[in-house]
């Protein structure tokens, strides 16, 4: 229970470190991370994903500022983790979303502070020249290093939508109540699992349960930025669904038509 507790502790103060300490990773951190990254490329999949640590902060800050983040601000770091799409598949999108938010867990045990920077406006040349890869696309580009400031901060909670209104039975005419959850035992993984981040905390996931069985859609999809919104919500209903032993794996198989709910992956509770 104790590593729940932390899950839903993080998930409640997870904020995004926007200002760094220039204080450079040391040698020592660099090799643990690196082990890390390769272990989780290994786990989910080496032939679809893989990172990279860029610890040549100045030179990789210059040439994404002005294209790379939120209206091109670009965050400075001591270092930055690509992690790289080798192939186009959304599943793929997916998973990789699923393994940088794990690394983030691991970043957190080492008092590491994190941003993720969207690329989505980057060009295909200036990303290359920046992030020194060939083949593939680097997706997802996570800033890192200690915080200036380490205090907590705890998401209010009018910022996130009610369950009922993520949550559905059987069908999407039917939101769950509180109590649905409850019976089922599933009240507390939801009651987290919404603080994880999404683009623009535009929460499009919508959840459907089916018997014992758990589906994760997208309201509205609105391409890979979504799919990587799906990955990330996934791993956290994982780490939370350990309060009621559920450790099936997604069934990750996105459907990505023009319906207002697209199906992206189901797993059994």
């Amino acid at each position: 229970m104790g590593e729940i507790m932390l899950t839903q502790n993080f998930l409640k103060s997870r904020t995004s470190t926007r200002d760094f300490k220039e204080e450079k990773l040391s040698n020592d951190l660099i090799e643990k991370l690196n082990k890390e990254m390769s272990d989780s490329a290994l786990k989910h999949g080496e032939e679809d994903i893989n990172f990279a640590l860029l610890t040549n902060c100045e030179e990789v800050y210059q040439k994404l500022q002005g294209f790379a983040g939120y209206k091109g601000i670009m965050i400075k770091a001591p270092a930055y983790i690509a992690l790289n799409t080798l192939n186009n598949k959304p599943e793929t999108y997916v998973k990789a979303a699923y393994a940088m938010e794990e690394l983030i867990t691991k970043l957190n045990e080492l008092s590491l502070g994190n941003c993720w920077i969207t690329l989505s406006e980057v060009s295909e040349e200036i990303k290359k020249s920046a992030l020194k890869y060939e083949n593939g696309d680097v997706s997802i580009l996570l800033a890192i290093g200690y915080p200036m400031d380490e205090s907590l901060k705890e998401h209010k909670y009018y910022d996130r939508l009610a369950n009922s209104d993520l949550v559905y039975l059987d069908n999407f005419n039917q939101a769950a109540s509180d109590e649905d959850l409850e019976q089922r035992g599933l009240s507390s993984i939801f009651d987290y699992a919404k603080y994880a981040p999404s683009a623009y905390n535009s929460q499009p996931w919508r959840f459907l349960i089916e018997g014992d069985k758990l589906s994760i859609y997208i309201k509205d999809y609105a391409g890979t930025v979504n799919l990587i919104d799906a990955g990330i919500i996934m791993y956290y209903i994982d780490e939370l669904g350990k309060t009621i032993a559920s450790n099936s794996k997604w069934d990750i198989n996105p459907v990505l038509d023009a319906k207002e709910y697209t199906f992206i992956a189901s797993k059994n509770l």
